[in-house]
């Protein structure tokens, strides 16, 4: 052995925050009307998910812009694209439980900007919704820069 483990990435640690915790709280109760089925980082085709998968989150596409704060410490920005799918229900059309997914996963992270004491700032830049041609399933994709500094050696 090499010595003891080294600790998750401040990255790792947010983007699996996002998925384990955030996007968590999708559970069909309280504040939120939509119940996530599916949360994984990485990216799945609509084409390869069962009825039982949706709704979807996914954890997809990321750019990380980084600046020096010291020589082992630096700032960064990161940009998560989060993808959503979901099915029409109970008679909306599938745009309609659209908008509610969207507004379900934009106040998830809206809760926590702070994703638990691991980012300095979150912010939701753009959402993008597909033409409707999709039905009777839909998809959006909400972009989020999360703002974040390592601490001394660990990235």
């Amino acid at each position: 052995m090499w010595g003891s483990p080294v600790a998750d990435s401040k990255r790792k640690t947010i983007l699996n925050y996002l998925r384990d915790t955030t996007f968590a709280r999708l559970d069909g109760l309280g504040a939120y009307t939509t119940e996530v089925k599916t949360v994984e980082r990485g990216l799945r085709p609509l084409d390869q998910l069962a009825d039982g998968d949706l709704p979807a989150l996914f954890i997809g596409k990321t750019t990380e812009k980084r600046s020096n704060i010291t020589h082992n410490q630096f700032r960064s920005v990161i940009t998560v694209f989060v993808v959503g799918f979901i099915e029409g229900r109970d008679g909306d059309s599938a745009q309609e439980a659209m908008d509610d997914f969207i507004a379900d996963t934009t106040r998830a992270l809206e809760t926590d900007r702070l994703l638990g004491g691991n980012a300095k700032h979150l912010e939701i830049k753009n959402i993008v919704t597909d033409d409707g041609n999709m039905a009777p399933r839909a998809g959006f994709v909400v972009e989020v820069d999360i703002a974040y500094a390592t601490e001394g050696v660990t990235p």
